[in-house]
């Protein structure tokens, strides 16, 4: 690889680094394991740069290879059974890939995280936001561990349709 193309590969890297921060984030809400991966994708990213075709999409390149990213580490995660299982991750992928239905599924997040009860909005907060483990949140809020497990599963499967219909709803509202 020549000098140039390191640069130009180099620059573009540094361009989308938030773009594919918020897209792993997606796909893994806590914070810290998404900055694991986003490092972990910087490295293949940096290793396949000699693969990478120059009048190519960039950013379509890169969020491939963090998918890629996150499905091992959800791999390497599966006997944590309160992660996205694989599937629901790739469906989100597919999803998320287009840049314009990425925004429109971030802001209809926001709205669907508001759609939840105060108690629910609470778990998701402590979970997601705080990065709490569910021993943790269980000792907060003084409700079995269970119980908060099972409420994040609920959590998850309510805000993936509400996100998905809200999305649906808005890119036909802009369609029109």
């Amino acid at each position: 690889m020549d000098d140039s193309v390191s640069v130009e590969f180099s620059q573009q890297l540094t361009l989308i680094q938030r773009k594919l921060y918020s897209y792993i984030l997606t796909l893994v809400p806590n914070r810290a394991e998404a900055e694991d991966i986003l490092q972990e994708t910087n490295l293949v990213l940096c290793r396949k740069a000699g693969e990478y075709d120059v009048n190519g999409n960039f950013q379509g390149w890169a969020f491939r290879i963090s998918r890629f990213q996150v499905m091992a580490y959800l791999k390497k995660r599966k006997r944590d059974n309160l992660l996205i299982s694989g599937d629901i991750v790739e469906l989100q992928a597919e999803e998320v890939e287009d840049l314009s239905h990425f925004d429109r599924m971030r802001k209809s997040l926001a709205y669907c995280l508001e759609t939840l009860t105060e108690k629910s909005r609470e778990v998701a907060r402590l979970r997601f936001e705080g990065n709490l483990s569910l021993a943790d949140i269980s000792e907060k809020l003084g409700r079995p561990m269970g119980t908060i497990s099972a409420t994040l599963f609920r959590i998850r499967q309510s805000l993936a349709i509400c996100v998905r219909k809200k999305s649906a709803e808005e890119e036909a509202a802009e369609s029109a």
